[in-house]
């Protein structure tokens, strides 16, 4: 008895080829020190898909400059298919942070570009409407008040 190529081995369901590649989205996060009383009570961080780390940046302006760039990247990736796509990394989970207040947003590079949020206290992802609002929930969450030159 030969067996039918379009089967699956284990099963009778016929085999599918899909395009199976991790996601790597590109995120900003925003860190409330604990220090309340400092000036510089935040730390602002972009997580690169491209290193699987996250890299601090000088302000949230120069940040959200930096996830768009990479969002870009990673689609132009995706459009061509390029091989080491499949090496991109998402932010990892996060785990318990006690009373550290953070936030973040991430950018699902596609043609139809998507917003999720996530925090300290709904530490899932959850969509959101466009940049701006990710981008406000996330500020708005830790405290951090964007000075209105950051969004121009």
């Amino acid at each position: 008895m030969v067996a039918d190529p379009g089967l699956h081995p284990m099963g009778g369901l016929p085999e599918k080829q899909v395009d199976r590649h991790r996601l790597g989205r590109p995120s900003l996060k925003i860190t409330r020190q604990r220090s309340l009383s400092e000036a510089d009570a935040f730390v602002v961080e972009v997580w690169n898909p491209f290193t699987g780390s996250y890299q601090l940046a000088d302000t949230v302006k120069h940040a959200m400059r930096r996830v768009e760039e990479l969002a870009s990247l990673i689609y132009q990736m995706r459009l061509r298919r390029h091989p080491k796509r499949n090496m991109l990394a998402d932010a990892p989970d996060v785990n318990g942070s006690g009373d550290i207040q953070w936030a973040e947003f991430r950018i699902n590079a596609a043609t139809y570009p998507s917003y999720d949020t996530r925090h300290f206290d709904r530490p899932s992802w959850m969509r959101e409407a466009d940049l701006a609002h990710a981008a406000k929930i996330t500020c708005t969450k830790v405290g951090y008040t964007m000075p209105t030159s950051e969004f121009s």
